[in-house]
C-alpha cells in the first residue's frame, strides 16, 4: 500500500542533495543567499514530492498562533465588511490578529476556505453567514474552536451568535403599518438561508400575504439583484405602497429602480431594509432600517470562541435596533 504520509522539508532536501537550512532558506527567500542551480533543485524536489509549506509550525511549537481566522461570504457586501471590520477591532482588543479569507458569494462560505482556513492553524475561526450546507469537520479534527457569527444553522454543534431576524423584521413592517400602509411589498433573500426565510415568514404574518404571491420576488444579496427585483414588482398591476427589502444592499438597488420610474420616496412608496449599513443612512432618502449591532455581535462571538466553559451548542441571541429614516416618512434617528 502506498504511503499517505505528507512529505517534509528533510524529504525535500535529500531529494534535493542540500540540507534542510538551504531548503528553508529557498522557500523562505533567505536569510541566506541561494545559487540560481541550487535554488532549481529545490524549487523542482518541492513539485515533485508535492511538499507544502507548514506556515504554522511555529505556531503548533508554541500552540498559540495569536491568530483569528474570519471566513466572510462577500466582502464586497457593506454588511459583511463592516461586520468583518466590527470582528477586527474585538479580536485586535483581545491580542488577537484576523486570517481573512473571502468567499465571492454573496450568501454562503465555499468549502476551500474551510480548508484553506484549518491548514493554517489559528487560534479560533469566526464564520459570517449561512454554514448549513458546509462542511466543518477539517475545524473539527483540527480541535479549533469555532463559532457562526449571523448565522443559525450549522452541520456540526458550534457556538452561534445573530440578532431573531423573525421578531426584527415584524417590528420593521409594524413600523411601516403605523404609517398606514398595508399593501407592502417584499424583496427577500435567496431560498436555502434560515435568516433570509425567518424575515420571509414574519412578512407572510404581518401582511397576511403568502410567499408564493405576487407581492414577494427572491434576489441575491446585490444591488443589481435589488434594482432587477424592484424593476418586476414596478413593472407588475400590483398595487403596493411600501417595500421591505430584506438587505440594505438590495434596498439600494431598488432606491435607484423607484426613482428611475419616478417614484417619490415615502410619499408613492416607502422603503424599509435590513442591516443598517452606513451606506442605508447615507442614501437618498436615508433609508429606515431595522439595525443589526455589529460591534456587539463581534465581541460576543470573539468571548464565545474562547470560552472554555461555553456550550457547544449556545445560540447568543442580540437585541436588533429600529433606525428610522426618511424612506418611511419619519426624521432620522
Amino acid at each position: 500500500m502506498a504511503s499517505t504520509k505528507r512529505p517534509t522539508r528533510d524529504d525535500v532536501a535529500r531529494l534535493s542533495g542540500v540540507s534542510s537550512a538551504v531548503v528553508s532558506y529557498v522557500l523562505n527567500n533567505g536569510p541566506r543567499p541561494v545559487s540560481k542551480q541550487t535554488r532549481q533543485r529545490v524549487l523542482d524536489a518541492v513539485q515533485e514530492l508535492g511538499y507544502r509549506p507548514n506556515s504554522a509550525a511555529r505556531a503548533f511549537r508554541l500552540q498559540k498562533s495569536n491568530s483569528i481566522g474570519l471566513l466572510v461570504p462577500d466582502i464586497s457586501n457593506p454588511f459583511f465588511a463592516e461586520l468583518a471590520r466590527a470582528v477586527r477591532e474585538a479580536a485586535s482588543a483581545e491580542g488577537y490578529a484576523l486570517i481573512l479569507n473571502d468567499s465571492g458569494s454573496t450568501s454562503s462560505i465555499r468549502q476551500d476556505q474551510i480548508r484553506f482556513i484549518a491548514e493554517r492553524q489559528p487560534d479560533g475561526v469566526i464564520i459570517i453567514g449561512r454554514t448549513a450546507h458546509t462542511d466543518l469537520s477539517p475545524l473539527r479534527l483540527n480541535q479549533i474552536p469555532t463559532v457562526a457569527l449571523d448565522a443559525t444553522e450549522t452541520e456540526i454543534a458550534i457556538p452561534t451568535v445573530s440578532i431573531d431576524d423573525y421578531t426584527a423584521s415584524l417590528s420593521g413592517i409594524d413600523h411601516l403599518r403605523t404609517h398606514g400602509h398595508e399593501r407592502i411589498a417584499m424583496i427577500a433573500g435567496p431560498d436555502g438561508s434560515a435568516a433570509a426565510d425567518a424575515r420571509v415568514r414574519a412578512w407572510e404574518d404581518a401582511t397576511g400575504l403568502t410567499a408564493q404571491s405576487r407581492f414577494l420576488t427572491r434576489s441575491e444579496y446585490s444591488r443589481d439583484a435589488g434594482f432587477s427585483a424592484c424593476q418586476s414588482l414596478l413593472d407588475s398591476d400590483l398595487d403596493f405602497t411600501a417595500i421591505f427589502a430584506a438587505s440594505d444592499i438590495q434596498a439600494m438597488g431598488a432606491l435607484r429602480a423607484l426613482h428611475e420610474a419616478g417614484r417619490r420616496i415615502p410619499e408613492d412608496c416607502a422603503l424599509l431594509s435590513f442591516d443598517g449599513t452606513q451606506e442605508a443612512r447615507f442614501a437618498t432618502p436615508p433609508l429606515t432600517v431595522i439595525e443589526q449591532p455589529l460591534a456587539l455581535m463581534a465581541s460576543q462571538a470573539v468571548s464565545l470562541l474562547f470560552n472554555e466553559s461555553a456550550d457547544r451548542t449556545d445560540h447568543v441571541v442580540v437585541t436588533h435596533l429600529l433606525r428610522t429614516g426618511a424612506s418611511c416618512g419619519c426624521q432620522a434617528s
